[in-house]
């Protein structure tokens, strides 16, 4: 019989031993939401091993997470992908001060390259015109930005640039191929960092991608609260090559992480994986033939439309070119009590993992329905509103990350901050993929989009009562 993490939280909650050590609440406290589970809620006592010199139950519990997903180590991450991505990029930062990332990547990457003064340089993945969306990465963009880099400093040998930072799959579910990408990388002797927070399930089913650790990256970061089992703020960090020293690495994890990590959460991190391990398959088939049937039913709507491309974790749904994202999203809210995990320019993004159940895609499928036949009847006018495209962007670069960030701003409008460089990072939240990175240039373009998403409802980071941080001006008090 298995005994893990949780099975041995049990026990001790169950027993007579009497807490004279933290946490302060000593398992003690009878209201609220959390007295049921704060009997296992502990600290580094004796029996249950230490996260940051993990030597018997934890360690058993991160060699089951490695042979699940294959990976050389696993480490567990209790403060998020973000503490992983941090991390990995710090490491690979030992190596040189020169980073090759995706543009589409999560603002933890870039705050990892403002924390180790890296340079950046973007490869831009293709768009999806009809979502206007990212789309995947490319093998041969990668290599043309690689060579650049080369080209700037021919003296560098092989392997000088710190490394190379991609999301696959992105937040909206497109899979870039990983298995090039890393071929073309290692090419160059550059190690590759994928940012798979929300591919945790690849691997599990031959419906679902497989998982970046088998494909060739050299470090790959799982969100497990994302789509498997486990509590938020849980993740995995798999490490699968010595391109990235095995000790540097620890060194950033027992930085980045807390000193006191929750048992609560590891206990879940290992819990899910068991679950996976054990009845992955089963569910993610169900599921998948779920969606399936979904699909089917909805394909013959007017208006309503489903992106074709993503992986089968994610349904990506528009209501035609006239219905903007967040009207479609607080239709769903307001009116059928569906949460969508984000709203976008043009479509409403909907997360399917191994623990759904047909009763809620069948409410989907049913609001969706609803919805098409009173847009064909014209019974919602107040849907119909001009979407925003959401675009990628190429600002120009005026000063480097680090010094941009730390440098005294002004907050100007929109309008009067045109033509400066950002001080601060602006980003659509969810998915806290920046839209401008501080050094960028806010030209007009971008600034009119701002302004049409602060319109419309969205949710923007970095603009506070429409007004920008930008970078003063030497002349400027």
């Amino acid at each position: 019989m298995r005994k893990g993490l949780s099975d041995t939280l049990k026990l001790y909650g169950e027993s007579d031993f009497y807490p004279f050590h933290m946490p302060g609440h000593k398992r003690n406290l009878k209201d609220g939401i959390f007295r049921e589970v704060l009997c296992y809620d502990i600290t580094e006592i004796d029996g249950f091993d230490n996260l940051h010199q993990p030597e018997f139950l934890i360690r058993e519990a991160q060699e089951r997470a490695a042979k699940l997903y294959h990976s050389k180590e696993a480490y567990f991450l209790v403060n998020g992908s973000t503490a992983g991505i941090l991390s990995a990029v710090s490491a690979a930062a030992e190596y040189g001060k020169k980073l090759i990332i995706a543009r589409n990547c999560h603002k933890a990457v870039y705050n990892a390259a403002f924390l180790n003064r890296m340079q950046l340089y973007y490869v831009y993945p293709k768009v999806i015109e009809d979502y206007g969306m990212a789309g995947e990465v490319m093998a041969d963009d990668l290599e043309e930005i690689i060579r650049k880099v080369l080209r700037e400093e021919p003296e560098m040998e092989k392997g000088g640039i710190a490394g190379i930072v991609i999301t696959s799959p992105t937040y909206d579910g497109i899979v870039s191929d990983v298995l090039e990408l890393s071929e073309t990388a290692h090419r160059y002797g550059i190690p590759l960092i994928v940012d798979q927070a929300h591919g945790a399930h690849f691997g599990l089913h031959p419906a679902y991608p497989e998982n970046a650790v088998k494909e060739g990256a050299d470090i790959v970061i799982h969100s497990v609260h994302k789509t498997l089992s486990a509590p938020t703020q849980t993740a995995l960090l798999h490490r699968n090559s010595e391109r990235i020293e095995g000790e540097i690495l620890k060194k950033y994890l027992r930085i980045y992480q807390s000193s006191s990590p929750s048992y609560l959460l590891m206990a879940g991190i290992d819990d899910a994986v068991f679950q996976a391990e054990r009845e992955g398959y089963e569910r993610l088939e169900k599921v998948f033939s779920w969606r399936c049937e979904f699909l089917e039913k909805i394909k013959n709507c007017m208006y309503i439309r489903v992106c074709q491309v993503t992986e089968p974790g994610k349904l990506i749904i528009s209501a035609g070119s006239s219905v903007t994202g967040q009207k479609l999203y607080d239709v769903l809210r307001d009116e059928y009590h569906l949460q969508m995990e984000m709203a976008a320019g043009s479509y409403v993004t909907a997360i399917l993992t191994m623990m759904d159940e047909k009763e809620g895609i069948d409410r989907l499928l049913c609001a969706l329905l609803e919805i098409d036949r009173k847009l064909s009847e014209g019974g919602i006018s107040a849907v119909y509103e001009r979407a925003i495209s959401a675009v990628l962007f190429r600002p120009k670069v005026v000063m480097g990350i680090w010094d941009a960030y730390r440098s005294p701003y002004h907050e100007l409008s929109l309008k009067e901050a045109v033509g400066r460089g950002s001080a601060e990072f602006v980003n659509l939240y969810p998915p806290g993929i920046p839209l401008l990175v501080p050094g960028e240039e806010l030209d007009g373009q971008v600034a009119a989009v701002i302004m049409a998403y602060l319109e419309k409802g969205y949710t923007l980071h970095g603009i506070c009562k429409n007004k920008i941080k930008v970078i003063k001006l030497q002349n400027e008090e």
